[in-house]
């Protein structure tokens, strides 16, 4: 085995290597300030899985828990004057942008693309709002040759919904010439009306390992607790929920006994913005393999149909939290990452802005956005015949 063979095989050195040439390429201004920032990794990602590396399973859901803790603690200084806020409509982002997501589908599957194959076409709505959970509950009630065809267009739809959650995030500020620190000063105004101070009165420390580490555990442990919902089945939060959660909590309360959990933010945005290219860079290894090989087969139809209900879900989410309750950015974002149910849209959201506190708004979403997605995923295969 030569030495380049040896380093192709490392997952560490292709890991690296994909954050290395994506960080690169994202720093690249394409005029008028258009970057394509944190996306860089996802894309860097993208071609190196496509020719072939890879990457071991468990980095994905490693650089997740890291980041999504990370995110989390930072959050949690802002997490009651958010839900005290805009926690109703939250709630409501959580169930439109699901339902934009199921009706499409179903106007693809029955009408606009009524040739192509019904389980292939059906993938598109929980693939398109990046749901596993959505794809899990869909796939537990289709027999077994509509459950594959399921899982394939669920797997297009997944990476067509990531690329545009992310370039959304990252081009919608810059298009519109949005003042980003003019929204900061919103989000800190509106949040300062409910609520005097932040949280309960802990002094911070500037990291703690085993404070991290207790985040991590619970948060798994609650990831991992099955919710029942009656005759739907049982769902998880998952990593990404579960892990939000315990930092979003904790980081507010401050202290567990003698654990410190309150942390500075200086060190914490430094361990996210680490994690999070690591993140974004797994995700493009994992995707970008027999990505095109599958397009080819399949046809661009199920493309044409997720990039659709990502597109519009978002726009849906973008005109209710903008247009009618006149969200400052952050609070908006916030919602609509959680309505899509994707934590790499929440990553170039923290990028694009650089404001953390855009998972709090996550976090009040996402639980919602995740039940309304396992329900519509059941409801879909329901009535569609198959």
């Amino acid at each position: 085995m030569t030495l380049i063979d040896t380093l192709l095989g490392s997952g560490i050195f292709v890991l690296f290597l994909a954050v290395l040439i994506g960080m690169g390429f994202g720093r690249i201004d394409f005029g008028r300030g258009i970057k394509f920032g944190v996306a860089g990794p996802l894309f860097a990602g993208l071609v190196l899985g496509h020719l072939g590396l890879t990457v071991p399973n468990s980095y994905s859901g490693l650089t997740l828990a890291l980041f999504v803790a990370a995110v989390g603690l930072i959050a949690a200084h802002e997490i009651e004057g958010t839900v005290k806020t805009y926690g109703l409509n939250f709630i409501g982002i959580s169930v439109l942008m699901p339902t934009i997501g199921v009706a499409l589908t179903y106007v693809w599957v029955t009408v606009v693309f009524a040739d192509a194959s019904t389980g292939l076409m059906m993938g598109s709505f929980s693939g398109a709002l990046t749901s596993s959970p959505g794809l899990g509950s869909a796939i537990e009630a289709l027999p077994e040759a509509a459950a594959q065809q399921y899982q394939i267009g669920h797997s297009v739809g997944y990476v067509v919904g990531v690329l545009v959650i992310v370039m959304f995030q990252q081009l919608y500020p810059v298009v519109t010439g949005m003042d980003i620190d003019a929204e900061k000063r919103r989000f800190s105004e509106k949040v300062s009306e409910v609520v005097d101070e932040e949280g309960p009165g802990v002094e911070e420390v500037t990291f703690s390992v085993i404070g991290f580490a207790l985040v991590l555990v619970v948060g798994s442990v609650l990831g991992s607790i099955p919710i029942p919902l009656g005759p739907i089945g049982l769902i998880t939060l998952g990593t990404t929920g579960g892990v939000l959660i315990a930092a979003l909590v904790l980081g507010y309360l401050g202290r567990v006994g003698p654990i410190t959990v309150r942390m500075e933010t200086g060190i914490l945005s430094e361990i996210r913005a680490f994690t999070l290219a690591m993140f974004l860079a797994v995700t493009g290894i994992d995707a970008g393999a027999g990505l095109i090989e599958t397009i080819s087969e399949y046809g661009l139809q199920i493309v044409v149909a997720s990039g659709l209900n990502s597109i519009i879900a978002i726009l849906g989410g973008l005109v209710v939290t903008r247009f009618i309750w006149e969200m400052d950015w952050i609070h908006a974002a916030g919602g609509i990452v959680g309505g899509h149910t994707d934590t790499k849209g929440l990553a170039a959201a923290i990028d694009a802005t650089d404001s953390d506190e855009i998972a709090a708004g996550y976090g009040n979403t996402y639980p919602f956005a995740l039940l309304a997605m396992v329900i519509y995923a059941k409801l879909l295969v329901a009535v569609v015949p198959l």
